[in-house]
């Protein structure tokens, strides 16, 4: 299964002064497949960059990773043991053998190398290095730049090859020889057979790749045949580092890895903002049920409390009345005697109550016209204050409603003596 940013698929071009040729590979089914080839010839052509933008037309697929593989002019190639080092170290190792392999060392030299076996002791290991100068690297990159065609890597055809693999015969890099056994042959008659070495590396390729596409020519395509072998093989993704030679600003930019990655990260992103903003929501929630329960029971207690508070300051205020009521007798007893007497017979009190201010009593008679003041004006401290009379309308019985409100008696009093005065006189 693919991992995020592993890649799935790759495009390999390669080039020489007369022939430009490339393959697109990708991962199906566990296999790697060799899905789209092309190839455009160079020799005698009067626009070159045309025919390089056929064949990336032809090639071109959205690739994760395009690889350039060819010679620099000016370039040197060996292979020789050596302990292992960290990158910068084995640089400046790199530095010192220079001079042993070039008569005249560059000035400003670019080294790619790669680790292709163990040496003779365990410490040591095999490197197949290429240095070239420079300022040499824009003449390789002007046509890709020119046609707007951007790599990854530039990689040399020989880097991967290992020691215990088939002859390499590139005619169209180095014509006069071939690399076989860490070492460069010349070419002469009876010294290698090249039908013979292109069975072997068919044989090769034929396990490693799954070929959907037709080559032409499998000598022309053997350079990206070993560079895209390579690829697929997982030393490629530990030394990428060591190959780095093409500049920043002719590498493409991976803007769909980059909105996968992107996208990927937002939904984490978001899944985990909802989820903690949900959580949050129903604590919330459930700590607002918490408070509304409890308000609601304290509001269900506070109209208890003031229901009973309300019961209580009216039975205080029935028990105030009570106490302060002064009629202006004392022998309240006496005077209702006193009521009940003069009533006649045939008359009922259904109701009365005692006030501050007097009396409300409530009578029943079978009389229409009943007499209450009449009848009641012996008493000495009532007078009847108001009445009111209300004669059923399916019944004979008259309701008689009274207010009795106590006598004045020093009124009453002056009232009287002044009559008699009056009288006197006459």
């Amino acid at each position: 299964m693919l991992k995020i940013g592993e890649i799935k698929n790759f495009t390999v071009v390669s080039f020489h002064p007369a022939a430009v040729c490339g393959g697109v590979f990708a991962m199906r089914a566990g296999r790697w497949h060799l899905c789209r080839t092309s190839a455009k010839d160079l020799t005698g052509a009067n626009d070159r960059a045309q025919l390089w933008r056929e064949l990336w037309r032809e090639l071109h697929g959205g690739s994760d990773l395009v690889v350039l593989t060819g010679a620099v002019p000016g370039g040197v190639f060996f292979s020789f043991d050596t302990i292992t080092l960290p990158v910068r170290e084995q640089r400046e190792a790199l530095m010192m053998e220079l001079p042993r392999q070039m008569l005249k060392p560059p000035d400003d030299p670019v080294f790619q190398y790669l680790a292709v076996g163990r040496g003779d002791t365990e410490d040591t290991a095999i490197l197949n290095v290429y240095a070239f100068e420079r300022k040499a690297l824009e003449t390789v990159t002007a046509m890709p730049e020119r046609i707007r065609l951007r790599a990854d890597e530039l990689i040399h055809p020989l880097l991967p090859v290992k020691p215990d693999d088939p002859a390499v015969y590139l005619p169209g890099i180095d014509p006069g020889f071939y690399f076989e056994n860490r070492k460069f042959h010349r070419v002469v008659p009876g010294s290698t057979h090249p039908d013979e070495t292109a069975a072997k590396w068919k044989r090769i390729m034929e396990n490693e790749f799954v070929c959907d596409a037709e080559i032409s020519d499998f000598g022309e395509f053997l350079p990206v045949l070993i560079v895209a072998r390579f690829i697929a093989n997982e030393d490629f993704h530990r030394s990428r580092k060591e190959l780095e030679v093409i500049p920043r600003e002719m590498r493409p930019v991976r803007y769909r890895r980059q909105l996968r990655l992107t996208a990927v990260l937002g939904a984490a992103l978001l899944l985990t903002m909802l989820w903690s903003c949900g959580k949050d929501r129903w604590q919330d929630f459930s700590a607002y049920r918490e408070v509304v329960a409890e308000t609601e029971e304290l509001q269900r207690k506070n109209d208890q409390m003031q229901s009973a508070l309300r019961r209580a300051g009216k039975e205080q205020k029935d028990i105030a009345k009570a106490i302060n009521t002064n009629l202006g007798e004392s022998d309240v007893l006496g005077q209702l005697a006193d009521i009940s007497r003069l009533l006649p017979q045939d008359v009922m009190v259904s109701d009365f109550r005692w006030g501050e201010t007097g009396i409300d009593i409530v009578l029943q008679s079978e009389s229409e016209n009943l007499d209450l003041p009449g009848i009641l004006k012996p008493l000495g401290h009532w007078k009847v204050a108001e009445i009111h009379q209300r004669q059923g309308r399916q019944s004979a019985t008259t309701t008689v409603t009274a207010k009795l409100v106590p006598v004045d008696r020093r009124a009453s009093k002056k009232n009287k003596s002044a009559r008699n005065a009056k009288g006197g006189r006459r």
